[in-house]
């Protein structure tokens, strides 16, 4: 995604969240929507920043550009994302076994639908990337 493409991107969420947050302060909405319009707010604040940075100063946006494109960093985060991925389908499950004899039936199928769901998107991922390669 272009630069600008992102400007716009992030100037969005930022009028998304503003306006999410004056709703929740105005009480139209439940906190929850106010509390998710300040993290629209901060988020998008900071890559906004970080953009302006980026175009601003060009010995950042060569390190920035470095960090894209090395394979080292590349595996590392690969592997980190595989790690968090299995840990989470390891707690998902822990956490549906415990809840069941807790009497909380409903929260034990969630967890177990959220790991067959995490499931079915890893092996869709997969299988598209088989053929990618």
């Amino acid at each position: 995604m272009s630069n600008q493409k992102k400007n716009v991107w992030y100037i969005a969420l930022l009028i998304i969240g503003a306006a999410l947050y004056a709703a929740g302060c105005l009480e139209y909405i439940d906190s929850f929507w106010s509390g998710m319009g300040g993290a629209l707010i901060g988020v998008s604040a900071v890559r906004l920043m970080l953009l302006v940075r980026y175009k601003k100063d060009p010995e950042y946006a060569k390190h920035v550009d470095i960090s894209n494109e090395d394979e080292r960093l590349r595996f590392i985060a690969d592997k980190a994302r595989s790690r968090a991925f299995f840990f989470s389908i390891l707690l998902l499950c822990a956490l549906g076994i415990i809840l069941r004899p807790l009497g909380c039936v409903g929260e034990s199928q969630m967890c177990f639908y959220m790991v067959c769901g995490m499931e079915v998107i890893y092996l869709i991922c997969r299988f598209i990337t088989n053929r990618e390669f």
